[in-house]
């Protein structure tokens, strides 16, 4: 069975100096997607915090109101948003480290999310307008 084409070394090139058509990528230091991953985690660690406590109050409700299918509802969408809050520094320190399309695709994902939750933090309950 023949040899595959880029399996032949090139004819006008001498054997040792012939390389492999794949060369590995480099990966970016260990302690620098530490240091991304610990950052992200002690400025997003408050407004986790406060969006669990606020999922646990809507969907358990008050002493003088009922517990409603809306209200555990956005309890779930809470603590969901409050574990893409706690993924996204690791999954963005991993994406660093080792640039890979499926990291950064999943760091993106839970960054939009995050930055959604940390506005309605934000927006419902630390600054209410109305």
């Amino acid at each position: 069975m023949p040899r595959p084409h880029r399996e032949i070394p090139s004819q006008r090139l001498a054997t040792s100096r012939a390389e492999p058509a794949t060369a590995a990528r480099p990966q970016r230091g260990l302690w620098l997607a530490i240091v991304i991953t610990v950052a992200g985690w002690a400025l997003l660690g408050y407004p986790a915090l406060l969006l669990a406590l606020l999922s646990i109050i809507v969907m358990t409700g008050t002493l003088d109101t009922a517990v409603t299918g809306p209200g555990i509802a956005l309890g779930v969408l809470g603590f969901l948003a409050t574990l893409a809050m706690l993924a996204f520094p690791l999954l963005l320190g991993l994406a660093v480290k080792a640039p890979r399309r499926s990291l950064w695709i999943a760091a993106c994902f839970t960054g939009v999310i995050t930055i959604a939750a940390c506005i309605y933090v934000a927006v419902e309950w630390l600054v209410p307008f109305g």
